[in-house]
């Protein structure tokens, strides 16, 4: 059955490899020399990956090279992807006999919550046999190397493939098929319940393209490293020190769901304040300013499972001249969850006044949508009762209210069983 239409739903058994101490062979195998011709010359004027990004800064990155070779072992054999803080590349660890993958860090990236988030989770897994740990991608070492503008952090983990945001891209714009978005969100859950209840970590950036499709057969990337040498990758020479790569896409295999990125994780139950998740992923609570914990990710999982399976979002935080700003995703959440509880919204009175009068009636900054509630956009269920059920246990504007991951882990969506009963 091809991946993309359906998520194994056994788990793998997991060993956990604590930082610092993986066993490796004393074998080192011999790094490869890269092609140097043979490859399209991405012409000077036109932007292309992490170009593209609207705070772009070629300074801040490390300028990687295909071939390359960090901490006498590690050698770059293609370029996965790239984001705001890192460019990320597979490579083949030629102490280990196996590929991993490189998250390199831009040099301004002054607060590395990542690490500290492993370093705390490699204790939490000790004793535990909790299956979602299974299910969290595993961090295999890190160091620092130096660039021409800072120092750089570079982690290591293992090799996976591609995210879940960017198989529904390629293969799946309509959305994935039920099964599949069941199992993809039954393994987050798992996920989720070891990082809440085990863990004491709030994730809080929790969507599709942190969900990362994670292989059985490591082995399989070796199709990777044979491509760049069979027909090299297009890239773009800046200078004679930088060179812009093009990503490379890995036909996807099956593999359990990995939760990824936890560059923005919080440690302990809160509650925590700040700016966190995606903007149209933000929860009822970052928007009015309340403090938050473990119940943000539980609101990204119900908007995870919807962009799933949907192929247009629930919340856009838009007007419908494509305005982004908090009254339009508020008046969102109106239309499709109702108003928020009064007594809720008097947690934070100044906010409340922003948007709503001392009655507690909506100002009108931005118009309440007419028909974006959930039974209206849902658009590809002939039965849609049990889904829209499971996200509004997700969805709700009071934290307290929505079910943790182990609840949702036994809803009726989720285990097919649609005559049972629930609680909360």
């Amino acid at each position: 059955m091809p991946p993309w239409t359906a998520i194994t739903s056994s788990f793998k058994s997991f060993s956990t490899r604590v930082l610092g101490g993986i066993r490796v062979p004393e074998t080192l195998e011999n790094a490869r020399s890269f092609p140097s011709s043979g490859f399209e010359i991405i012409e000077a004027d036109r932007l292309i990956e992490e170009e593209e990004l609207p705070d772009y800064q070629a300074d801040r990155f490390y300028p990687v090279r295909l071939g390359e070779v960090f901490q006498d072992r590690y050698q770059t054999v293609a370029k996965l992807g790239f984001g705001t803080s890192s460019t990320s590349w597979l490579a083949r660890d030629l102490r280990g006999h196996q590929y991993v993958t490189l998250k390199v860090y831009v040099h301004t990236s002054l607060v590395h919550r990542e690490l500290p988030f492993y370093r705390h989770i490699a204790s939490c897994m000790v004793g535990t046999s909790h299956r979602g740990q299974g299910n969290i991608r595993r961090l295999l070492d890190s160091f620092e190397i130096a660039g021409a503008y800072g120092r750089h952090l570079v982690l290591v983990f293992d090799a996976a493939q591609m995210s879940l945001r960017d198989m529904k891209m390629v293969f799946r714009q309509e959305g994935f098929e039920e099964d599949f978005v069941r199992g993809a969100i039954t393994e987050l859950l798992e996920a989720l319940d070891f990082l809440h209840t085990h863990g004491n970590v709030v994730h809080t950036d929790i969507h599709p393209g942190n969900m990362l499709l994670g292989t059985y057969n490591n082995q399989a990337f070796s199709k990777f490293e044979e491509k760049e040498f069979a027909s090299p990758v297009a890239r773009k020479p800046i200078s004679s020190a930088r060179t812009i790569y093009l990503s490379r896409l890995m036909h996807p295999q099956e593999g359990p769901m990995l939760l990824s990125d936890f560059g923005e994780a919080r440690i302990g139950p809160g509650p925590h304040g700040g700016d966190i998740m995606p903007l149209e992923y933000r929860a009822p609570e970052t928007l009015l300013y309340i403090g938050w914990s473990y119940p943000v990710d539980i609101w990204s999982v119900g908007l995870t499972a919807w962009d799933l399976m949907e192929p247009r979002k629930l919340f856009t935080a838009r007007d419908d001249d494509g305005d982004l700003y908090d009254a339009a995703h508020l008046a969102q959440l109106i239309a499709a969850l109702g108003p928020p509880p009064p007594d809720y919204l008097a947690k934070n009175p100044e906010r409340r006044a922003d948007f709503w009068d001392e009655h507690g009636n909506w100002l009108g900054l931005a118009p309440i949508p007419h028909g974006r509630t959930m039974e209206a956009l849902e658009s590809r269920l002939e039965n849609k009762f049990s889904f829209l059920r499971f996200i509004r246990r997700a969805l709700t504007w009071t934290p307290g209210e929505r079910a943790t991951a182990k609840e949702l882990l036994q809803d009726p969506w989720l285990t097919g069983d649609a005559s049972r009963n629930y609680v909360r």
